[in-house]
């Protein structure tokens, strides 16, 4: 792959969403803002804030970016004239394709976080127990703890629980970079749209699936900790690989026909 269109993918990637990007990371900061902002004037004076409202701010955060940062980096390549000079730049369609990836699952995943954990920490240690601790460690601790509980005495889950973040991450970017490179207009509502259709075509074919004579035919005996988990650990395997495989060759196969 050229690097010269990588960095040029990067540089239009900044420019076009690196200060949206910068705004949400900062979730943290502005919930603690407003916060106190809204115990100021109903209490008068500064409060401490409560350990939930950091972990929804990070929510927030990773919502808003899978959502909307697609749309504000590709979005303008199905409009007529940013996308002609989007095809006519010197590079494979492949290679726009795998750029595409590299900026989405790797790129972006890493600006955002530095700057959201770091953020993060920076409150922690300027506003000290009004604040809280930083909120990541406290995740990921009862992450590690949830899948303690789940793990078998033998057999491990597969995906930890900052891979399965990650993984995340992917797959929810990657859907809706699909949305914003396919739709030209409404990207983002076509999109969310599309989710609900998909989720509501899956349970419908599983429902007749279930309803049609599938019996799991399972006794008791016949389960134990041990085989539950390689099971789980096969099907999240299946699961991932079928999305990622769909996903990917959606994007690629839309940057390859994309035409103005």
């Amino acid at each position: 792959m050229r690097t010269k269109y990588l960095r040029h993918d990067l540089l239009n990637a900044w420019q076009n969403a690196g200060l949206s990007t910068i705004v949400i990371s900062c979730m943290p900061v502005w919930f603690f803002l407003v916060y106190q902002l809204v115990h100021l004037v109903f209490h008068s004076g500064f409060g401490v804030l409560p350990a939930g409202a950091l972990g929804a701010a990070y929510i927030l955060a990773f919502i808003l970016a899978v959502v909307f940062l697609p749309v504000q980096i590709y979005g303008r390549v199905t409009d007529k004239r940013p996308g002609s000079n989007w095809l006519l730049l010197p590079a494979s369609r492949f290679e726009k394709f795998f750029s595409i990836l590299l900026v989405t699952c790797v790129a972006l995943p890493i600006v955002f976080c530095a700057v959201l954990i770091g953020s993060d920490y920076l409150m922690s240690l300027i506003f000290g127990s009004s604040y809280g601790g930083p909120v990541l460690a406290t995740v990921f601790d009862r992450l590690g703890s949830i899948l303690d509980e789940i793990h078998s005495d033998n057999v491990r889950l597969a995906f930890s629980g900052p891979y399965a973040l990650y993984l995340s991450w992917c797959s929810n970017i990657l859907f809706f970079t699909l949305g914003a490179i396919f739709f030209r207009k409404n990207k983002t509502v076509y999109t969310i749209l599309s989710a609900f259709g998909i989720g509501l075509l899956i349970t419908v074919v599983s429902g007749i699936f279930v309803a049609n004579g599938f019996d799991f035919n399972f006794e008791p005996g016949d389960i134990n900790e041990d085989s539950l988990m390689r099971t789980v650990n096969a099907v999240l395997f299946i699961i991932y690989l079928v999305e990622f495989a769909l996903l990917d060759l959606g994007i690629y196969f839309r940057v390859k026909t994309l035409k103005h």
